[in-house]
């Protein structure tokens, strides 16, 4: 194949060369366009057009040739004849021009005895050749590694990677839109810290040569966030993008991409009611439907969504309830008669609870579902609850095998616990966690000044459009996804 390849691009050099021999320059710097294909196959027979776009189909007929152009509008088809071009310049046009050239077309709009609309080509214009050819057939480019590595080559030849890349723009930009409405401020927030937090995650770690210091790559922008309600902002959100030094699988990349935003004199159940308001929106605004077919079963978004406390839900699937377990070693010997796997002796609580649920729970939730009131452990940045103060007031949004769309608290705005829950953290690295939070000095200087009741939350734009595109792998929702080196 490398072969193949190799000796059409030597070929297509070749044609290069004569091109330039005949004075033509194969990359001009401007062209003209007065529509796009979709606009033109609206057109009036008769009328005169000039498309721009890649050739991607031709087929000779002696003195005829019919081709396709192709924008990012759709394709049309093109009739290129000797009669209209004189033989000269069709000769040229045959012998020269590959699939894959991109060509400036004038021409007249006319229907085909079977019914196509096309264009009549008065005159073409090369505006870039291309050297290597289109994947095989044009729709044949099905190797998996091949289409994440040249994603370039995977959009031109499947047309679903396209839709699902053009949904995204959209879901981002009507995410956007939406809390614009509700008054919120996008901001930005450093992605090199000198200190990370915001998550239970292992971070990236580079140096800064000018300052001689060590940074890391944000595992989450809520800290910063924090800091600006802190500074007197009431809404404010950012479409951040995240590092996390994880395994790669169907549901994690290392680099992500998520909207987090946080409301003052708002809590947890405010989030709630927001979710339930903006999923069937954001949905439909991209013309996808609320109730849907998966690979584990039918998902229905249509609001509301259920409540259920993650001790409900770990006693459902589990069987077992946490609260027989109030301190870690008990917990720890259950966890491992149940055969929870990834865990120690070292292991604290809040994890062997979170894997509890992973391993047994997770799995079985379809629908949406607001999994609220986490054990503390588990939750170093929420409030906790007034009259369970054992848990926080914090939900997560699960569905379809557990894929979590959005983590949401009551922001804990005191300091002096904040601070004790950071020393407990900074414990638990010791002990070995190394998703364990960082002790954040400067933003307990930040709460001490104060901070209202808040209400924040999280939700991974990936794992989102992964799910409504019915998307199998992560891979495939994200541009140009992280990849192991090739050997």
């Amino acid at each position: 194949m490398e072969d193949k390849i190799l000796n059409e691009e030597q070929t297509r050099i070749k044609r290069l060369e004569e091109i330039r021999a005949v004075k033509i320059n194969p990359y001009p710097s401007s062209c003209l366009r007065q529509q796009t294909t979709a606009e033109a196959r609206g057109m009036e027979q008769g009328s005169a057009t000039i498309i721009d776009g890649r050739l991607v189909s031709k087929r000779e007929m002696g003195k005829l040739c019919f081709c396709h152009i192709q924008d990012d509008s759709g394709r049309l088809q093109i009739a290129v004849s000797e009669k209209e071009l004189g033989k000269d310049n069709y000769k040229f046009f045959v012998k020269n021009i590959d699939l894959g050239d991109f060509l400036q077309i004038d021409g007249e709009m006319f229907v085909t005895h079977k019914g196509e609309i096309s264009v009549l080509a008065k005159k073409y214009t090369l505006i870039s050749k291309s050297l290597l050819p289109l994947p095989e057939k044009f729709h044949g480019l099905s190797n998996i590694e091949t289409r994440y590595r040249k994603r370039y080559l995977d959009l031109l030849a499947n047309e679903e990677v396209m839709k699902i890349a053009k949904i995204r723009s959209l879901l981002v930009r009507e995410l956007r839109n939406y809390f614009d409405k509700l008054g919120y401020y996008e901001v930005e927030t450093p992605i090199l810290q000198t200190l990370y937090g915001g998550a239970n995650a292992k971070p990236f770690i580079t140096h800064h040569n000018a300052l001689d210091m060590q940074l890391y790559l944000r595992v989450a922008p809520e800290l910063f966030l924090k800091r600006l309600i802190v500074g007197g902002f009431e809404k404010v959100y950012e479409v951040a993008k995240c590092f996390r030094n994880e395994g790669i699988d169907n549901n994690h990349n290392p680099e992500f991409t998520q909207i987090e935003g946080y409301c003052a004199y708002a809590d947890y159940t405010n989030l709630m009611n927001l979710f339930e308001d903006l999923l069937p929106k954001l949905i439909q605004s991209a013309g996808l439907p609320l109730k849907f077919e998966t690979s584990d079963g039918t998902v229905d978004f249509t609001p509301p969504y259920p409540r259920v406390t993650m001790r409900e839900i770990i006693k459902k699937y589990a069987k077992i309830d946490i609260e027989d377990y109030p301190d870690q070693p008990s917990l720890y010997k259950q966890a491992i008669k149940l055969k929870v796997e990834d865990i120690d002796k070292n292991t604290g609580r809040g994890k062997l609870i979170d894997e509890i649920y992973k391993t047994f729970a997770r799995p079985k939730i379809i629908n949406p579902t607001f999994m609220t009131d986490h054990p503390i452990e588990l939750s170093p940045l929420s409030k906790k609850k007034t009259d369970d103060p054992r848990y926080a007031e914090r939900f997560q949004l699960v569905c379809v095998g557990g894929n979590e769309l959005c983590n949401a608290f009551s922001e804990l705005n005191d300091p002096l616990d904040q601070e004790a829950r950071f020393k407990e953290q900074e414990k638990l690295r010791q002990l070995g966690d190394e998703e364990g939070m960082r002790y954040d000095e400067d933003y307990i200087e930040a709460l001490k000044h104060g901070m209202p009741p808040t209400a924040g939350f999280g939700m991974g734009i990936d794992r989102l459009v992964k799910l409504l595109t019915n998307a199998d792998n992560l891979k495939e929702v994200i541009l140009f996804p992280t990849l192991k080196n090739q050997d």
